[in-house]
């Protein structure tokens, strides 16, 4: 991963590096549908906030994803340039592009005409930020709901270390001329309500639930849920440290951030605990590399049995695990206990990280999957006509651009729909 560029300078040599591919492989991997030689391009000839604009044209999340999108495995994954020497830096020309301009003023924003129509979209995180974003670019009257101020993920979960709060609210402020926000609880009879005064109805509410550990002693105080933690670490300076010793349960972006987070705020030892081995792990290179870095011990082949103590936690005993041939629904080999392999590790906090599920209660209006996901056939419609769905709570945790490319994709959805073009 390559460190944030510092000048004009050093943006404009990185992108004379780009061979301008026709049919570019980097926009095709890009969920977001970003035209990379288009503003790379752009950087080339010094025009930052046309490079800008070309990205936020395609990506609402524009500054967001520039500083945390997993390029490793997007566009630089399939940059033509890696065939002659390293692939182009485009996540971090991309940054620096979009930052530029929040820092030295957005063009002047157009506003599209209405159309007469209204759409509202429950969930203020990437997905539903996109969808909004889509429709005004549609003409519609789009009215945003959320129990929190919008952000969702990148506000609430993603740790201060990876992304700030100005380079959030840069977006947050670009995007908040497009639609009307109202904070507000969302439940059957409010759901019903927005259902009958708007036209159409997207849900981007994500995943808000953490899955509890099924073992004995999950109840203990010092067993903490991953996204409340994450929560309470980004919301103040006056954060402290979950334990001293510190086991994180899990094996994907979330565990990382936790064990990372964890050990930041000062706990002498963070150990993240898996059943699998490092090639099954679900995480970015980077991060995994760099929680090794602020010294997080992983245990792989290793599950929890048992959370002990007497009122609050003491330690784990865990089992070693082997893979067997058989394999879940990921592809990915089931582990399997190893009888006898049991052993104990101290700690006075645990933090399950094993993934989350969703918690609208305004949901069992729907046909759900058998993972409880919201069910969509592939026009994101739902089991209710005029509702579609997308994001996390319809695929289960996913990143932020692509949850991002869901939105866009539903918002043009619901137009087709609108327009009389499809039958949902």
């Amino acid at each position: 991963m390559m460190l944030p560029f510092r000048s004009d300078r050093q943006t404009r040599v990185e992108a004379e590096r780009c061979l301008q591919c026709y049919d570019a492989p980097c926009t095709a991997a890009c969920p977001a549908q970003i035209d990379v030689p288009g503003f790379i391009a752009m950087i080339r000839s010094g025009n930052l906030t046309g490079a800008a604009e070309t990205v936020k044209t395609a990506n609402a999340l524009a500054n967001v994803c520039g500083k945390i999108c997993p390029e490793e495995i997007f566009c630089q994954s399939v940059c033509t340039r890696s065939k002659q020497d390293t692939p182009i830096a485009i996540r971090e020309l991309h940054f620096y592009a979009t930052l530029h301009e929040s820092r030295h003023g957005y063009s002047t924003p157009r506003f599209f005409s209405r159309n007469g129509r209204s759409v509202a979209v429950v969930g203020a995180g990437p997905a539903g930020l996109a969808c909004a974003f889509e429709l005004a670019k549609l003409g519609y009257q789009v009215d945003l709901f959320d129990r929190r101020l919008p952000g969702g993920v990148p506000r609430y979960s993603i740790p201060s270390f990876r992304l700030s709060e100005e380079e959030l609210n840069c977006d947050i402020t670009f995007l908040s001329r497009y639609f009307q926000f109202q904070k507000a609880v969302i439940d059957e009879v409010r759901f019903r309500e927005i259902e009958n005064s708007h036209d159409a109805v997207f849900i981007a509410v994500g995943l808000t639930m953490d899955k509890p550990l099924p073992i004995p002693g999950a109840q203990l105080q010092g067993v903490i849920p991953v996204l409340s933690f994450l929560e309470s670490a980004r919301e103040g300076a006056d954060a402290s440290a979950p334990g001293k010793r510190v086991i994180v349960v899990g094996g994907g972006n979330v565990s990382l951030d936790a064990a990372a987070t964890a050990k930041r705020l000062g706990s002498d030892e963070v150990v993240l605990m898996y059943r699998r081995g490092e090639k099954e792990m679900r995480v970015w290179s980077g991060e995994l590399k760099e929680a090794r870095q602020q010294g997080v011990q992983i245990q792989f082949f290793t599950t929890p049995i048992e959370i002990f103590g007497r009122n609050r936690v003491q330690g784990v005993k865990c089992r070693r695990t082997r893979l067997s041939d058989e394999r879940d629904a990921t592809g990915r080999p089931l582990p399997l206990d190893v009888d006898g392999s049991e052993f104990d590790l101290e700690a006075d906090a645990v933090i399950p990280a094993i993934g989350q599920v969703p918690g609208a209660n305004f949901l069992r209006l729907f046909e759900r999957t058998l993972q409880g996901y919201l069910k969509v056939n592939d026009s994101f419609a739902t089991s209710r006509g005029h509702v579609f769905a997308g994001g996390d709570v319809v695929g289960g945790e996913g990143t932020i651009v692509q949850s991002v490319g869901h939105g866009k994709k539903a918002a043009h959805c619901i137009h087709r729909y609108l327009s009389g073009e499809m039958d949902p």
